[in-house]
Formats: structure tokens, sequence, C-alpha cells
């Protein structure tokens, strides 16, 4: 039997197999059984990797199983090969909402409604994100409470568990759905201006202002000058230790051991910015007398009494 036959026979026998796979994963997300789901799509997968509602399926079953990092790849996975869905970008504001990552949140939430504006779920998320930070800054500026979530707790995003096909859904907006996100958009820059405190896109800070204390920040770490180099953080940093104490015990005896350290900055590309936060990537070429390394590396920055402030880092990938 020729190698082209068993390949046509294979594909006939095992299409039926699949769909009735995809109808028991959906079964299974539908009765909240996350933990079988997320194993069911695994083993889809692994027959047709390709498969996009299998992606997206296996996704929402990870996410809903209490493994953000996992959804997170799938997500992405689909945003890279088709850009022009909505489902994934909703649901992956809806981790980082959960990440505290609001402005990645409301980048997701835009950029979906860019690949189809009558998308009514994201305009309705978008919206509740927008009204929570407004909030937040209102409340902020009338009280001197310390609680940067207790708005932003109360909200609940709504996820997609399905995807649609977009070339059935209208094109363009009506006139009554684009009515109630420009009204609450409004709302939301009246709240902001009241609070002083601005988080509107169009109000940025030059770039040189974001990048010059990360320069700082590089050089004191270069000069071994430890009380400079943790005043670049935010008082509440502990990366990741328990408290800002342990973290800043842990760098001090990372820092001020004998031996040179050089550290240098280079491709810095700003992902996000507003009047009081920042997102910046950038390369981080490291090297002492016993080790050395280049990375890529993201930085978050908060606008702390007119200060900027490391309030979280990652490495994104080793160069």
């Amino acid at each position: 039997m020729s190698r082209l036959l068993l390949i046509l026979i294979f594909t006939f026998l095992s299409s039926p197999v699949l769909s009735n796979s995809i109808q028991q994963l959906e079964s299974e997300l539908n009765q909240h059984d996350y933990n079988r789901a997320a194993q069911t799509g695994l083993a889809i997968l692994r027959q047709q990797p390709e498969n996009i509602q299998a992606q997206f399926l296996t996704a929402v079953a990870f996410q809903n199983n209490k493994q953000p990092d996992i959804a997170q790849r799938y997500y992405q996975q689909i945003i890279r090969s088709h850009p022009e869905l909505p489902e994934p970008r909703n649901n992956l504001a809806m981790i980082y909402m959960d990440q505290e990552q609001y402005d990645l949140a409301i980048d997701q939430l835009i950029a979906s409604l860019k690949t189809n504006p009558a998308y009514a779920t994201a305009w309705q998320n978008l919206n509740l994100l927008y009204q929570g930070l407004a909030s937040e800054a209102y409340r902020k500026a009338l009280s001197k409470e310390k609680n940067p979530r207790s708005v932003m707790d109360k909200i609940q995003l709504s996820a997609l568990s399905r995807l649609h096909d977009v070339r059935t859904l209208p094109a363009v907006m009506t006139a009554k759905q684009a009515d109630t996100p420009i009204t609450l958009a409004a709302t939301t820059t009246e709240l902001t201006k009241k609070a002083d405190t601005p988080l509107q896109k169009p109000a940025k800070t030059d770039a040189d202002d974001l990048i010059k204390p990360l320069q700082e920040w590089a050089s004191a770490w270069s000069e071994k000058d430890f009380e400079r180099y943790i005043n670049a953080y935010s008082k509440n940093y502990k990366g990741r230790k328990g408290s800002h104490q342990a973290w800043v015990k842990y760098r001090r005896s990372r820092i001020v051991k004998p031996g040179a350290i050089q550290v240098k900055l280079s491709n810095f590309q700003i992902k996000s910015q507003s009047q009081s936060r920042a997102i910046i990537d950038f390369h981080q070429s490291f090297k002492s007398s016993a080790y050395a390394d280049k990375v890529s590396k993201r930085i978050y920055l908060n606008n702390i009494n007119g200060s900027w402030k490391i309030t979280r880092e990652s490495t994104i990938a080793v160069l």
C-alpha cells in the first residue's frame, strides 16, 4: 500500500475522532472540569498542533484551571498566527489584569477591537478597566489610604470561551454600539483630571525622562553605589524575596562584595507609557570578574512622588 494512500486513510479515520474530541473538550469546559479539559486539549494538539480551535479551548481550560502562564503562551501563539481573531486578545487581557499589568491589558483589548470593532465583550471589558483605573485614581486623590487594588480587585472582566468566525460578524459598529464606550471613556477622562493622576496615553512623558533613571540605575550598579542603586526601586519592591528588607539584604550581599562590575544598557524600547506608568524593554550587558551575560529585560516604572521608580523587572530572553 502506498504511503499517500495510508495518509489519506489516516486522515479520513482521524477526522471524526478529532471532531468528537473537540466536542468532548467543549463539554468538559461547560461542566467546569478544567483539569480534564486541559488534558483533552493537549491530547488533541499532539495530533493536530496547528488546530486553532483546540489551541484556544486548551488555553481557556488552563486559564480557568489557575495556570495562566500556560494559557498565556497559547493565546500569544494564536495571536501570532491569526492576528485577526479578537477572542485570544480579550482573554489574554484578563491574565494581564490579574497580574496588575493594566497597560498591557488595555493594549490587548484595544487591539481586539481593531480586529473587530463590533465585539461587545471587549468593549465592555475595556470600559470596566478604564472605569476602575479612573475610580482608583479619584479615590487616591481624596484619601490617604495605601491600598492600590481596593477598587481594581472588584472588577470582573468577561472571558470568551469559544472562537467565532470573524467573517460572519459585522464589519463596523452601529451608532448605538459606539455610543456607550465613547461616553464611558469621556467619563474616565473627567475622573482622571479631577484626581490629578493622569492615566491617559495622549499625555506621555518624554522618552529621555524614562530612560534616564534606568541609565542612572545601571551606573549606580556599576559603581557599586548601593544606596543609589536601591533608591532606583520602589519601597515596596521585593523581587522574589518575601519582603523589601529581605530583598535589600540579598542585593547588598551580591553588589558590595569585592570585584569590579560593569553594567551597560542599550536598545531601549518603550512598550507602554503614561504620566504615571511605563514599561520598557532593553538589552543589558553584565560583566564581573567571575561572570558575564547579555539578556533582554523588561522593567516596569511607576511615577512615585515625582520620581520614576522600578516596581517590577524580569528577564525576557538570554542574548
